[in-house]
């Protein structure tokens, strides 16, 4: 009995720790980040503000028509990019990458960012990993990695609505 209470309390304990361990790698990593994110926009762009969601937005090129909405088809051209250059990801220069605005397929600060675009548009988006992909990664992209994301909007398809 004394050997199955020892070894309940030493279970306890080792899952305590484990988590108490996890959860300090995680505010490490997250802060290590948001130091990073930091010292990057004071050097390359100290006169932009976040939106209230932390996602910067930088317009490069304005586009032309409406301003695309949640729910629209949207062709774009993109290359992702962590904040060193190194580019995880990008679109062919004759093949755009079709997404729905608003979709859960997208990356949060994709679907944010295209909200603030027309058709014709350019913008660098720089993306913190809450609205990206958090602590997990994904693919090439580490976790806790903020992304720098150029994107072209194409074409836009608005969302057809009935009467």
């Amino acid at each position: 009995m004394k050997k199955v209470i020892f070894s309940g309390i030493f279970l306890l304990v080792a899952v305590a720790v484990f988590f108490s361990c996890k959860e300090d790698f995680y505010k490490k990593s997250r802060n290590l980040e948001l130091k990073e994110l930091k010292e990057y926009i004071t050097k390359n762009y100290p006169d932009i503000e976040p939106k209230a969601s932390g996602l910067y937005f930088i317009e490069k090129q304005k586009g032309y028509g409406d301003t695309i909405k949640l729910g629209d088809r949207v062709q774009i051209f993109y290359t992702t990019m962590a904040l060193d250059s190194f580019v995880f990801d990008e679109t062919g220069v004759y093949e755009p990458y079709e997404v729905i605005v608003g979709s859960t397929t997208n990356i949060l600060g994709l679907n944010e960012g295209l909200t603030y675009m027309q058709p014709g548009a350019k913008a660098s988006l720089i993306i913190n990993s809450e609205l990206a992909y958090e602590s997990v990664g994904s693919g090439l992209i580490p976790s806790f990695a903020t992304l720098l994301m150029d994107v072209e909007v194409y074409k836009v398809f608005p969302l057809q609505t009935s009467n």
